[in-house]
């Protein structure tokens, strides 16, 4: 498995929030088996936004980083193997997370039909009180 995320570069040092997977900005898929996850695509290639931010990322920032995939990865076919396991790691991920998602949606909708239940009956429980209660 590749090690992917030491090697990602650092935000920038203002405080640049994420930008949702959802937005419009985010037109270009970073990876044909990511799909899902996409930069701007213009004005510069893809390759030149942080992932996270969608800011434009700077050579100097991100030298040393590049330098290390470098001797890490030192043909193109290295390079491209670890691409394609990143990918797919990254995608296992992002499949991992919408799972608990649902998951949790699942078992908070159930504990709200359960409270609604509860709710009901007793509900119900005092409306028989209150009838049984001479006025």
């Amino acid at each position: 498995m590749v090690k992917t995320e030491p090697f990602l570069p650092s935000p920038p040092s203002e405080t640049v929030s994420a930008v949702p997977l959802d937005s419009p900005i985010r037109t270009t898929p970073i990876h044909p088996d990511l799909p899902e996850v996409q930069l701007p695509g213009e004005p510069l290639p893809i390759y030149k936004y942080h992932p996270v931010t969608c800011q434009p990322l700077e050579e100097q920032d991100i030298r040393t980083e590049i330098e290390q995939l470098r001797q890490e990865f030192p043909t193109k076919e290295t390079a491209l193997r670890a691409q394609e396991l990143a990918a797919k790691e990254a995608k296992r991920k992002i499949e991992e997370a919408e799972k608990k998602k649902e998951q949790v949606q699942k078992a908070i909708d159930k504990k709200v039909k359960e409270r609604d239940t509860e709710m009901k009956v007793l509900s119900k429980y005092q409306e028989v009180k209150a009838s049984e209660i001479p006025s």
